[in-house]
């Protein structure tokens, strides 16, 4: 049977009904579905700390920073019950996420990094004088 590829438009001759690309560009199909889903699971992971961000109050519970959703993060009251980190770029089902997000606080970035320092996980050393 005679089909037409999806990408370059070419024909070509092939015995598969499923078959949608031309061998030549049967790699670049496989590269595109691998750009398609990381860009999929961005998207979802952007939307998975939306709803978290929104659930913990949508500003630092410390500052009141709420201007970039970029610049707010989860830091573990207990890390000794933390299974996973919210922000390691896993996708996993909002059950499991939400479950995590709520052992957190919502802080902004200079908030966190002052909450490692005053616990010593950063600095292992005398005062910094700024």
């Amino acid at each position: 049977m005679i089909k037409i590829c999806e990408i370059c438009e070419n024909k070509f001759e092939t015995k598969s009904v499923t078959r949608i690309y031309c061998y030549d560009c049967s790699g670049e199909s496989t590269r595109l579905d691998n750009e398609t889903r990381k860009h999929q699971k961005t998207i979802l992971r952007n939307n998975m700390k939306k709803q978290a961000v929104k659930l913990l109050g949508g500003k630092c519970c410390i500052c009141g920073y709420d201007k970039c959703i970029d610049a707010l993060e989860f830091h573990h009251k207990d890390p000794s019950i933390k299974e996973f980190k919210l922000g390691s770029g896993n996708t996993m089902s909002w059950k499991e996420y939400k479950s995590e997000a709520l052992k957190c606080m919502l802080v902004c970035s200079n908030c966190h990094k002052e909450i490692h320092y005053k616990l010593g996980y950063i600095y292992n050393r005398e005062e910094k004088y700024v």
